[in-house]
This record gives structure tokens, sequence and C-alpha cells, in this order.
């Protein structure tokens, strides 16, 4: 990005205009677009870009019936050229009618790369489709890498596979069933799957779902009583998480199994293949949300009470970025795997994270200096101390700012990032208190008074076990020409403010007393 366009998007966001710096972000990286648009469109217009692309758009074409654009996906070079059309529209039909028999055969397990899966054939640029067994021979299909036009390659059917499709014979397992069935069933077809197939289809999957789904009730009843009996109930939570997400993960396998045995077409295997990839990358980010759910209410459970406000607000937004991640990444997934472009779906969220980033930068602030002070643990809701130039108590640390209730009764709102970076004295954490007070006796007194004042000021304080004095508790500090200052130092062995407010008082009371009996006046 330009240096002139990043300052004035930062000015547009200080202001607060989101809008007017999202559309100069856009013409920013506008010719980073043009360029995708322009790879996209230098791209193949049958979708003979990919093994994959070239098979499914093939049996795309023949579904619509179109079997003169379905030639298109056949390597007919080694046909006379006035033979082509009509024998290539009877070669693509039989090459469809050899893949809907064939129910090992998975479009999904083919390569989306322009390269093809280099680790399956020595030669790469052959990329083998499947393997059909037919009158006792193994016939491969595979696709082959040709320039129809110099510097525009794309993947066809090879020449060999053509050229072997008509010695291989279709398999009708099928037929039989079908001759038994009402001639409904068999005559209405979607996806060249007919009705009967996808009628068992939705039979096995009520079936295998309701199965899974009563195993894991079952399961989970029978953790309950066993987390009850042996008091472990918190355990239950990490089964609960992964259960459900498991099952389904089975129930998926189980019917990918049951489907072989159906035998839909190629297209229908697709779509359904497609659709299985939908619910198993969706049970896998489910999990995953519940395990981060979980692991984030544990550490709930195992933090300060007096912090529970602000965990609350930060393992709130824990749960709502991480879910957003996760579903973002299995869309990702998906749609990747679907066969879409996500590379200016990619290029989109990059545009919108820097422009969320950019608008939310002071935001994002404050919330790592919350995160700050809680890793750091300076202070809690409740603490009274000296923050920077307050003084007071602390009512709330919230995932933006933290509020302070003064000593005037007003209510200080600090943003995190501020207060991060404060001096932060803790009053509360104190193990005992100061006592040091500096009293001050009128010259010209008698040094021989002065020294029996101290010295009985001294005494009076070691007879007090509620204090802690040090070596020399009361000292002469100072001395001008009105007054002698003499300090007093000491610490009161408690931290509650109360109880150190009446014992100072009764401290100020018994050195009034011993001033008194020592003959001096204090200044």
């Amino acid at each position: 990005m330009p240096e002139s366009y990043r300052h004035v998007l930062q000015r547009a966001f200080r202001k607060g205009r989101f809008l007017a710096a999202l559309g100069l972000l856009a013409a920013a990286l506008m010719p980073a677009f043009g360029q995708v648009k322009k790879a996209a469109a230098t791209a193949d217009s049958l979708g003979r870009t990919s093994p994959r692309s070239t098979v499914t758009a093939f049996l795309q074409a023949c579904d619509r019936g179109d079997y003169q654009k379905a030639t298109e996906y056949l390597d007919l070079r080694k046909l006379a050229a006035q033979r082509r059309a009509e024998r290539g529209r009877e070669l693509a039909q039989e090459l469809e009618a050899i893949l809907n028999s064939d129910t090992r055969f998975d479009v999904l397990r083919l390569s989306q790369d322009a390269q093809g899966d280099l680790s399956d054939d020595p030669n790469p640029a052959l990329e083998h489709v499947t393997t059909i067994i037919s009158n006792d021979q193994s016939f491969p299909i595979e696709l082959e890498r040709v320039e129809l036009q110099p510097g525009n390659p794309v993947w066809l059917f090879s020449s060999n596979t053509v050229a072997e499709i008509p010695d291989i014979t279709p398999s009708t397992t099928n037929s039989a069933i079908e001759a038994r069935l009402p001639r409904l069933l068999v005559s209405i077809r979607f996806l060249d799957t007919p009705l009967w197939k996808w009628l068992a289809l939705l039979i096995l999957a009520v079936l295998v779902f309701a199965s899974f789904r009563l195993t894991g009730h079952l399961i989970l009843r029978v953790s309950q009583k066993v987390g009850t009996r042996f008091k472990r109930p918190h355990r239950l939570g990490w089964l609960e998480a992964v259960l459900h997400p498991f099952l389904v993960l089975l129930s998926v396998l189980l019917f990918g199994l049951a489907e072989e045995f159906v035998g839909p077409s190629a297209l229908s295997r697709l779509y359904i293949g497609r659709f299985l990839l939908l619910i198993v990358t969706w049970s896998i980010a489910w999990c995953l949300i519940n395990v981060i759910e979980v692991a984030l209410t544990r550490v709930d459970s195992l933090l300060d009470p007096r912090q529970r406000m602000v965990s609350h607000s930060l393992l709130y937004l824990a749960r709502r970025v991480t879910r957003v991640i996760v579903v973002i990444v299995a869309a990702i997934v998906v749609l990747s795997n679907w066969g879409y472009d996500m590379t200016t779906i990619i290029a989109g969220l990059g545009v919108g994270g820097i422009a969320f980033a950019l608008a939310a930068q002071k935001t994002i602030e404050n919330v790592f200096g919350g995160v700050s002070v809680i890793g750091d643990n300076p202070v809690m809701v409740g603490d009274f101390g000296k923050f920077g130039d307050l003084v007071g108590t602390v009512e709330d640390i919230g995932m933006r700012s933290t509020r302070i209730r003064t000593l005037n009764r007003t209510v200080v709102s600090v943003p995190n990032a501020a207060f991060a970076t404060m001096n932060l004295e803790n009053y509360s954490l104190r193990d005992k208190l100061l006592f040091n007070p500096t009293i001050q006796i009128k010259r010209p007194a008698p040094k021989e008074k002065v020294h029996g004042c101290m010295a009985a000021l001294s005494q009076m304080l070691s007879r007090n076990t509620a204090l802690e004095l040090s070596s020399t508790p009361v000292r002469l500090t100072g001395f001008t020409a009105a007054s002698y200052a003499v300090e007093i130092f000491a610490y009161a062995k408690t931290n509650d403010m109360n109880e150190f407010y009446r014992l100072e008082a009764d401290l100020f009371l018994s050195i009034d007393e011993v001033v008194a009996c020592s003959g001096v006046e204090l200044a």
C-alpha cells in the first residue's frame, strides 16, 4: 500500500470516518484485485484447469444431455476429423455409463491442483482417475495434460482411455432389483440416479442418524450415573464436548460404506460427497468449539473470584473470536474442496481484516491492556490504592476500561491501555502499616530533658505489643532556631485501616502524656 494511502487511512479512522477509510483501502488494493481478475479470465472457459474440474464438468454436461460439449473433455485427436462429432458423442455416453457403474469412483479424490497429483503416476502429465474391472481385465481411466493451444494446457481424458472405452462393459448389478420395482421408481431420475436409489439413501441416512443419536443418549446417561457415583461430574463436560461430533463422524463413515451398495451415479456421488464433506467439517468445527468452550469454562472457574467480572468479559470475547476463526477456516476448507477459487475471498477477508484492525486499534489496545493487568495481577476488584494520580478503590476491570471509585465517591474510568502503564500502588496488599509522626520540641529546652523525652517515648512504644519497632524507633532528625524535630518510626502489626486508626489515636494520646511528663513543650 502506498505511504500516502496509509496516512489518509489513519486520519480517516481517527476521525471515525470508517466507510470513507474502507473506500480508500479498497481503492488502494484495486490493482491487486485487477490482477486476480485477469488471472481468472485467462483460465479455460470449459473448466479443464485441474483433474477434478475436468471430470466434474464432463459429468455435468452429460447430466444435461449435452454430449456435444462432453466431447470437449475427451482427447479425440487420434480419431479422424470427420468422425469426431458423431463418434465423440457415443464415447462420451459410454464413458458416463462406465463411471456411473464404478461405485468406488469418487470425484472428490481427484486433485484440484493445475499440476495434478504428482505422486499417483511416474508421468506428471497423467492423472489416474479410477480402474475399471471388465471381462477379467483392468482398464485404467486416466486424464492427460495436453496443450490444445500453445501456453494453455488443459486436462482431458487421455487418448489411450478413449481408445479402450468400447472394450469396457459397464456393471449392471442393480438391474435385478430394478426389475422388481414399480416403473415409476425406476424411470424418474435426478442427477442420472433413479428415484428408488434416492429413497434408499434417505432411509439409510435416517436409520444411521437415529441409531447413533440413540447410542449417544445412552452413553451420556450411563456416564452421568458413573460420574455421580464416583463424584467426578466435571469429567462429563469433556465427554459431552466430543461425543456427539464423534458419533456424527461415525455416521458419515457408515453412510459412506452403505452408499457403495446402493450405487448412485458418479455425479450424484460427487454432490453427496460434498454434502458429507460439509457434515464432516462441521462436526470437526463443532468438536473444536465445544472443547474450547469447556476449556475456557474451566479456566474461568480457576480464576480469582474478584477477577470474575473481567474474566467473563475476556472469556466471552475469546469464545466469540475462536468461534469466528473456526467457522471461517471450516468454510474455507469446504468451499476450497468444492472447487471454488478462494483467492478472491481470502483477499476480501484480508481487506476486511486490515480495515477492522485500523478501525479498532484503540479498542484492541485496551483489550490487551486488560489482559496484561489480569496476567500481571497488580490489582483486583475491591483493592484500595493509588493509581497514577488517583486514590480510590477498584470497582471493575472491564474489557475496555478500569473503573475506580475515588475518595470523593466519584467513578473514574481509565482505559486499560493507560492503566497498564501507570504506577500502581496497591494499599490492600500491605502486611503492616507505618506509624511515622514527627513532633517539634520547643527550644531552648535542656538537652537532658530532650534525651529524657526520647527515652520515655522509646519505652512507651516498646511496651505496646501491637507495634513492630526498629533499633531506633525514636530519633532526632533535625532542628531549627525554634524547635527540635523528633521522628517516631514504627510499624503497626495490622493491615486493617480501621484498627490502625484506633491504634494511632491511642499512640498520639500516649505521646502527649509522655511529652507532658518530660517537662518539654511542643512547638
